[in-house]
């Protein structure tokens, strides 16, 4: 009886993991993995990229219209889609595409909504708060690049603690990863 008892728990378990994903939506899976495949090719391609990102984000739009972006990771692959915007309302809603995700139970969209709000942050010319973001400017007219810096950075704002809920990094780990040119913000556990 026990024995029957237990494939039965492990019959409802798997239907309800297979419930779970059978609700993921396929194309924005596709859509996902084109933009981040697109982001680690070397060097990458800013003359198609740009356009394919303005196209991705379009079409996951209608998808938002449509109610076809549904659970957690459905929202999680659709912050990432809409965080590679160029204006502030990019950064915002992709900002609400994570805490979507996160309300739906996707926890690891934690440090993308951490990452999104320091981006709508810098956009709208206020310090990140969580240090995600990399800043590298050019000097002008030598084609060299800056020492790459996270500020403007409020990095009294945020304690390392709620850093870590979130997935991101503490402050002496950005700080030592940035001075090796690593530019990675995550704490490892998203």
């Amino acid at each position: 009886m026990k024995i029957f008892h237990a494939l039965g728990l492990l019959a409802l378990l798997a239907s309800a993991m297979n419930t779970a994903q059978a609700g993921d939506n396929p194309r924005l899976k596709a859509m996902f993995d084109a933009d981040q495949a697109e982001r680690e090719q070397e060097p990458i391609n800013w003359d198609t990229l740009i356009p394919n990102d303005m196209k991705r984000r379009a079409e996951l739009h209608r998808m938002l219209e449509q109610n076809v972006v549904t659970t957690g990771l459905d929202y999680y692959e659709a912050a990432f889609i809409q965080q590679h915007g160029q204006k502030p309302d990019d950064y915002l809603l992709a900002h609400v595409l994570a805490m979507a995700a996160l309300a739906k139970g996707y926890t690891q969209a934690r440090w993308i909504a951490a990452a999104t709000l320091d981006r709508y942050l810098q956009q709208n010319r206020h310090p990140q708060i969580f240090g995600t973001q990399t800043v590298i400017r050019s000097v002008a007219g030598t084609g060299k690049e800056e020492t790459p810096t996270r500020a403007p950075f409020n990095a009294a704002l945020i304690p390392d603690s709620l850093r870590a809920t979130l997935g991101v990094a503490d402050l002496k780990t950005l700080a030592n990863r940035l001075s090796k040119k690593d530019y990675n913000s995550s704490n490892g556990e998203n």
